[in-house]
This record gives structure tokens, C-alpha cells and sequence, in this order.
């Protein structure tokens, strides 16, 4: 479907040479525009334009410009990768128009699971392809991240047509590096190309932007993983400095990518070597392995009510119940919370498949409630132990404080955890009752940052949740699918995969290191009873650091954070994070001042936000929609009343 016409442009040349794309006078009152333009982007250009049509007088224009030196859309989920490389959330889970219910469905409102299907999607072996001949997919399935790429440009397309005949959307195919303020509280938004734009309002969303290594470590960076899956020969001992999600993608490239397959024989998953694979090493500070998702898990996030950690729980334990906001030790006040809760689903669950009776798990909760309200808590989980089994969720959080007698008895205990996690993650419907109890962590992923955000804990609790708490966090729910459990298990079987340092071992140069053109890694225990070291040849980053200010590889966020328009959040004179935003938001000064001209959200603002590098979506991933779609409603109530101000 065409495009309808959009109003005329001009560009004007000021004298020292800078272009301007503006509208002609009296045609937009509001112009906005998005900065990157991957998930985060589209979700605020859904935002503008379903609000637009919503709210907005059809005489008031908006000119939205996009600028996004890529594909509009896609982001860090390009349409060229592999398909081996898969999504880590079923596919009948994301959409980037998260309101189903409503009366009126837009011609983009289809979430990634019925574009696919429209589209004529089907597994034909191990990949996605148009192909009747293929196997149906199915709303459990999690798909190639090259299908999101392809979903979120067909969603930005859709956009353009859907949108109201007042919002016009142009992109700009370039990247832009510096926000200048304007007098009149407008903002120069300045382009690699030479142009500019001015706008009103500026929507950063910049993505998971790079930082410049200040470390002075050379390790190989893991995307694209085209860069370096055909160029480390066959038998390098590459490290793999981490174990989970990215990991997990870094391993598939090294041996599926190489040729290598998995072949299933009864019921037994092996690997088939094709003879080109390195030797991997994986190794992290936990030393944790990933917990995978559930085979065909269900999103309760809207319909589990809490038992323990309610919303007036968190209220008072956060001082909002009193208007006194209190800092927060995360440890010591709210996990214990999070652990009641995961005890009441733990035992329901129990109760439910041992009877069969959805009452028995009811009546399960409603003495656990009434335990902790009577004070009798660890008493009434005592003779639920006697009934069903020991749990003990902090164990499961944390990990047993286990000590390793060798690298070989750590790397059975990595082997144990990951067979027993694939044991309840291949229950179906998710309804493992240890599934049951971490997906706790998920479901209460909003309530959680509404406590720990914009400065809500204590510094070394901060420091700690950073440090310590947000992984167990990630680990518990944002694992890959359980295929991969079983891929792991069985490259673990064959030798290509080994785990053998133990939890946090140590790094330096490899004692052969000043040898000509040698820059191996020497990597050694420090938690086992016999010591182990090896020399590696390469390393790859088996995890991904959260962009910074402070050392950001973005010319765009240098050049703010230089001229202190953006600063870094901080506790007192300490700082501790990322960007500082006002509730609402907008990015603080040096001198505490908000700029109310500009909004940043995304992985950007990890740190004094939480929980931000996912893809908007319903349910356990609404706060983005709700956040941003704030943002944008203020933006046009504000062209609004300059509209009834000028009649």
C-alpha cells in the first residue's frame, strides 16, 4: 500500500553552511524526532502515531523525524544474521502493539507470531523459510532473531501507512552526533551528513551503543558473529568469557556455524563434529551456568496475583505509603520477599499436580498468607517440606556455596545443573513447579524497579543489585530456550565444550605472551582445591557491558556528556551509572537542571533504570510502552494547548 502524500518540505541554508529540514510555516506545530530507530525507536513511533490519532486535532500536524543510519526498524536484529541464532522469547510473546483488546486494531497491530504466519513462515529443517512444504510454527517457538529484524521493518513500514493524514514521518539515512538547545527551547539536532533538524522534542534511543575499551583488553567483541566465525582455525583454544545468553550464541556460532550437528537418536541428542570447530573454554564470575526458558512457557504476568510481595508491601517498604521515600537494601528487606513469593508458587504448584485439583494449590496459598501474616511463616514451609520436598529458593537464586575439589568435579557440577534445569524447563505449559517459583522474577520485573529505580536503594545496596543481584535476576529469567540445554549438554559430552576453572578464575598474559606475534591468555582457578591453569589462545566476550558515558564509543553521547548536558547518575559526589534522568525521563545537566526538550530511553539509561534491554512488548514488557507513551502524550498535550493559544 502507497504512502500517503506527505506535506511539502523546504531546506533553508544558514551562513555557515548547516541545512535545515523543517516544514513550511504553519503547516507542523509539533516536530519530534527519534534518534535510533530499533525496537525502542519503533515503539515511540507507535507511540506518536497510535496517540496522534487517539488524541491529537486532525489541524494540528506533527513532522516526525527518524534518523537511523541503518534499515528503519531492525536494530541490533539484522536480516542478514544466521538463522542458528534464535530469539530468547517465544515468539506468540512480542509485539510491538501491545493493545489487543481495543476496538480499534491498526493495520500494524499483528505481533511477531502472525506476521510470520502470514507471511508463510515454516521450519524447514533447522530454519525459518517461505515454504508450504515446512512444519507449522507455532506460538511457543522461538524463532531466528533474523525474523524480528524482518517483523520490526515490516511494523515501521506499516507505521508510515497507518499513520493520520497530520503525522508525517521522515528518516534521515545517517546517525546524529551532537543536541544543540536553541533560545527559543527548540533543539538542533545535528546530522553526520552535514544537515540538521530542528525539532521540539528529541526521543533518544540510541540502543546498546559501544563503549571504547579503557580496559586494554584485546578480546574478540561477539557481534556480529560473522566477524569471527570463519577466521579462528580449527583447534585454537578460544575462552569464552561467560555462560549465558551471549555465550550460548557464541558457542552455536563456533560449532553449529561451523558445520557442525546436533543428531537425535532415541530421545538422545548428540553432536556430530564437522572437524573445523575450536576447542571453546567457558568460563564466568558466578560460575553459574544459564537456566533455560520452558518449552512451551506461558506469560502469567497479568494474571498472577501476589501473595507476599503485594503492591502495599512494596509501598511501605519503599515509604510510598507514607509519601516518604526511604532507600532500600535490596538483600536484606526485598529479596526476602521475592523468596516468600517464590516459596507460595513453589508449593502451589506441588499442591496442584499432586491432586490434580486447582483448589488444593488455592488452599496451599491461602495458608502461606495467612502464615506470614500470623508470623508463623517458616513454620508452615516446614510442614510443607514434610509433605512435598525442601526448597529453598535463596539456593536457587544464589547458587550453593559449593566448594570444587578439581576442574573436574566443578565441571560435573556445571553438567548437573544444567540436566536438572532442562528436567523442569521440558515440563510442559512451564508448570515445573521450580519454573513456577523463578518465573517469580519475571513477573515481578515492574514492581521490582518501581523500588530499586532513580536512586530507591542504598549506595552499597546499588552497588550490590548491580554487582551481584541483576545477573541472578537475568539468569533465572531471560535464559534461551531449553533446546539449548540439550545442545550444551551433548557439546559438553563430545569435548568440544569444557567449563574447567571454576567460578571467577583470574586472567594475565600467558608466560609465552613476548614470543613474536604471541598474545595468548593465561586463565587460573581461584576456587578449587587443586588448581588448574591453561593458556588460551583467544578470547571472545561471552557477555555484553552496558553502554557508558563516561567512555562511550557514540559521538552523539560523548559530545552531550562532554558539554555536561548529560551527566552521570550518581550518589552524592559518587557516580554510579548511567545517564541521570528525572522520573519522567529527561536527561539532568551538570548544573540539575532537567531538559525537558529531550526524553532517553532503552539500555541508554541501565542503571538508575532497570531491566531495559528487552524488546518492548505486552505483559512483562508493557513498562516500556507505558514509559515512553507518557513521554509522547506530554509532547503532543503541549502542541495541543500552543494550537488553542494561537486560535
Amino acid at each position: 500500500m502507497a504512502r500517503k502524500i506527505l506535506r511539502p518540505l523546504t531546506v533553508a541554508s544558514t551562513a555557515n553552511g548547516v541545512e535545515f529540514s523543517r516544514f513550511l510555516k504553519g503547516y507542523a506545530l509539533l516536530r519530534i524526532a527519534i534518534v535510533g530507530l530499533g525496537p525502542w525507536g519503533v515503539c515511540a513511533l507507535e507511540r506518536v502515531v497510535t496517540i496522534a490519532r487517539q488524541e491529537l486535532s486532525p489541524d494540528v500536524d506533527v513532522a516526525v523525524h527518524v534518523i537511523e543510519p541503518g534499515p528503519p526498524g531492525s536494530g541490533v536484529y539484522d536480516t542478514a544474521q544466521p538463522d542458528y541464532l534464535l530469539l530468547n522469547n517465544p515468539c506468540g510473546q512480542l509485539s510491538l502493539y501491545p493493545f489487543e483488546t481495543e476496538t480499534y486494531q491498526p493495520c500494524y497491530a499483528v505481533g511477531l507470531y502472525d506476521w510470520a504466519v502470514e507471511r508463510g513462515y515454516r521450519w524447514v529443517g533447522e530454519e525459518c523459510a517461505i515454504d508450504p512444504a515446512g512444519q507449522p510454527i507455532e506460538r511457543h517457538h522461538f524463532l531466528p532473531r533474523r525474523l524480528m529484524g524482518e517483523y520490526l521493518q515490516w511494523f515501521y513500514r506499516a507505521l508510515i501507512v497507518g499513520a493520520p493524514r497530520n503525522v508525517h514521518i521522515v528518516h534521515h539515512p545517517t546517525s546524529a552526533v551532537d543536541l544543540v538547545a536553541r533560545r527559543d527551547g527548540s533543539e538542533e539536532v545535528r546530522l553526520a551528513n552535514g544537515r540538521a533538524v530542528a525539532v521540539d522534542h528529541v526521543i533518544v534511543t540510541s540502543g546498546h551503543t559501544a563503549n571504547r575499551d579503557l580496559k586494554g583488553l584485546d578480546d574478540i567483541h561477539p557481534y556480529p558473529v560473522t566477524h569471527y566465525v570463519g577466521e579462528i582455525p580449527a583447534g585454537t583454544k578460544v575462552g569464552v568469557s561467560g555462560m549465558g545468553l551471549v555465550a550460548v550464541d557464541v558457542v552455536t556460532a563456533l560449532t553449529v556455524g561451523r558445520g557442525g550437528r546436533f543428531i537425535e537418536q532415541g530421545g538422545t541428542l548428540s553432536y556430530r563434529p564437522s572437524g573445523r570447530e575450536p576447542e571453546v573454554r567457558l568460563y564466568c564470575r558466578s560460575g553459574l551456568p544459564f537456566t533455560a526458558k520452558s518449552v512451551t512457557e506461558v506469560d502469567r504476568s497479568v494474571v498472577y496475583k501476589p501473595l507476599i510481595c503485594t503492591p502495599e508491601a512494596l509501598d511501605a517498604l519503599s515509604g510510598r505509603s507514607n509519601g516518604h521515600r526511604r532507600q532500600v537494601d535490596v538483600r536484606t528487606e526485598l529479596l526476602p520477599l521475592m523468596f516468600a513469593e517464590m516459596h507460595a508458587r513453589y508449593y502451589a504448584q506441588m499442591a496442584f499436580q499432586g491432586s490434580g485439583s486447582r483448589a488444593e494449590g488455592a488452599a496451599v496459598r491461602a495458608r502461606l498468607r495467612a502464615a506470614w501474616v500470623e508470623d508463623r511463616f517458616e513454620g508452615e514451609l516446614a510442614r510443607l517440606a514434610s509433605r512435598f520436598g525442601s526448597f529453598d529458593p535463596e539456593a536457587l537464586f544464589f547458587g550453593r556455596a559449593e566448594s570444587y575439589d578439581s576442574a573436574e568435579d566443578y565441571e560435573r557440577s556445571v553438567y548437573q545443573g544444567l540436566a536438572d534445569d532442562l528436567r523442569a524447563a521440558e515440563v510442559p505449559n512451564g508448570a515445573s513447579p521450580v519454573k513456577s517459583a523463578t518465573e517469580v522474577f519475571r513477573i515481578f520485573r515492574d514492581p521490582i524497579r518501581s523500588v530499586v529505580e532513580l536512586g530507591g536503594l542504598s549506595l552499597a545496596s546499588y552497588m550490590d543489585f548491580n554487582a551481584n543481584i541483576c545477573s541472578r535476576i537475568h539468569r533465572l529469567v531471560a535464559g534461551p530456550p531449553a533446546l539449548r540445554s540439550r545442545q550444551m549438554l551433548a557439546l559438553m559430552d563430545s569435548g568440544v565444550v569444557r567449563a574447567p576453572y571454576g567460578p571467577a578464575p583470574a586472567r594475565a598474559l600467558a608466560a609465552d605472551t613476548a614470543a613474536a606475534g604471541a598474545s595468548r591468555t593465561r586463565i587460573s582457578s581461584r576456587a578449587l582445591g587443586e588448581p588448574y591453569t591453561d593458556d588460551v589462545d583467544v578470547v571472545i566476550r561471552g557477555h555484553l557491558e552496558d553502554p557508558r558515558l563516561a567512555g562511550s564509543a557514540s559521538e552523539l553521547l560523548t559530545r552531550l556528556y562532554n558539554r555536561g548536558r548529560v551527566t552521570q547518575f550518581q550518589y552524592a559526589d559518587i557516580a554510579v551509572g548511567s545517564v541521570n534522568l528525572t522520573a519522567d525521563s529527561h536527561p539532568i545537566d551538570r548544573h540539575g537542571r532537567p531538559q525537558s526538550s529531550v526524553s532517553m530511553f532503552g539500555v541508554l539509561t541501565e542503571g538508575v533504570r532497570h531491566f531495559t534491554a528487552y524488546i518492548p512488548s505486552p505483559r512483562s514488557r508493557m513498562r516500556a510502552v507505558e514509559d515512553i507513551g507518557a513521554c509522547v502524550t506530554e509532547f503532543l498535550a503541549g502542541a495541543s494547548v500552543r494550537e488553542r493559544l494561537a486560535a
